[in-house]
């Protein structure tokens, strides 16, 4: 648990040469900073409730990466988180693949997706991992878990998402 607890710190607390702080939102198909929210909370919302599990953004960014999961769906719906992690353990996606596939699906201009990829490439080695997902998660939580119920709600997300595409 310290290690999550210390992930979520480098990531919130991360700055690289290439600082999200620097670099604004723009898309190539000028979609507004809300869209482009909006659409990643219903990707990632998968069964329509008010709360994003950590296996919901784990599926997300297997989907992302091109991972299809097809029937084994229903066992990671079956796996505890810390069965899920020690499962994806091996699994990354470097930069350039992140970038191709989140500006094919989002539409964000490449500046910024290069940027937020390196705020949360927590280690620098070019690569984004199952560790680093969960602590993405958990810097959500860090900052925006208003009820301090431990569990990410849409609205949430929302805000954290919000501290990434609307900092300038």
């Amino acid at each position: 648990m310290m290690l999550y607890i210390c992930l979520a710190f480098a990531v919130f607390g991360a700055s690289t040469a290439q600082d999200i702080g620097s670099i604004c939102h723009s898309n190539r198909l000028q979609h507004t900073e809300d869209q482009v929210i909006e659409r990643i909370v219903q990707m990632m919302n998968t069964d329509f409730d008010s709360v994003i599990s950590r296996k919901e953004v784990l599926v997300f960014f297997a989907e992302l990466m091109g991972i299809q999961l097809g029937g084994l769906i229903n066992l990671v719906n079956d796996m505890t988180n810390e069965q899920l992690l020690e499962a994806a353990a091996g699994v990354s996606i470097e930069k350039e693949s992140f970038s191709h596939a989140w500006h094919a699906r989002f539409h964000d201009n490449y500046d910024f997706v290069y940027a937020t990829f390196d705020r949360f490439d927590i280690n620098d080695d070019g690569l984004i991992n199952a560790l680093e997902i969960e602590a993405i998660v958990n810097s959500a939580l860090a900052h925006g878990d208003k009820n301090h119920d431990g569990k990410l709600e849409t609205e949430e997300l929302v805000t954290f998402l919000e501290s990434i595409y609307k900092n300038c």
